[in-house]
């Protein structure tokens, strides 16, 4: 569905439907492409976030209490997170999203995703040297192990969600 079709009132000036309206594009000139913009790709981009933004609190929750005889419990489930929402949403954003803005956006937006891409490079390196780690302990950890992936399991929420943050701060209202 085209943005047009799906939001027929917004005229012809651009507006996100995932911020308040009125929120116009800052370039005139590509106005006409960014209205062309699917807007179901921009809208599942930024349901993903927060559909890993609730994910993110169960691990949170979780590493507060970790206990050795989840461990393994708990690998399986971030595994599965990682696969299903971080790395299919980063393919997701590199591959429909960035593209877009790369070649319509003004160059502060163009900035900003070079710096995401450099953020996703850095997460999915933690992801998977976490896992790594996580692993070598086999299914029961030492407490020492524990409070080990605890810490990293901490770092890298933080990583994720000044990530989306960034995105839902700076790059999102401006599209």
């Amino acid at each position: 569905m085209r943005y047009k079709k799906a939001y027929p009132n917004a005229g012809a000036k651009y507006f996100s439907p995932l911020f308040p309206e009125g929120a116009l594009h800052e370039n005139e000139q590509n106005q006409n492409v960014m209205t062309d913009i699917k807007m179901d790709k921009l809208t599942k981009a930024y349901l993903d976030h927060g559909m890993i933004s609730e994910e993110m609190t169960f691990f949170e929750k979780f590493v507060e209490g970790i206990d050795a005889d989840e461990v393994e419990d708990y690998l399986v489930r971030i595994r599965k997170f990682s696969d299903e929402y971080i790395v299919n949403h980063f393919r997701f954003e590199e591959e429909e999203i960035f593209p877009l803005i790369l070649k319509y956006g003004n160059e502060k937006e163009k900035k900003m995703v070079q710096m995401l891409k450099n953020d996703h490079v850095k997460i999915l390196q933690k992801l998977d040297d976490f896992l790594k780690k996580v692993t070598s302990y086999g299914t029961h950890p030492s407490e020492e192990e524990i409070e080990e992936i605890m810490h990293s399991s901490r770092e890298l929420l933080e990583m994720v969600l000044l990530h989306a943050r960034k995105e839902d701060a700076h790059l999102f209202p401006n599209l």
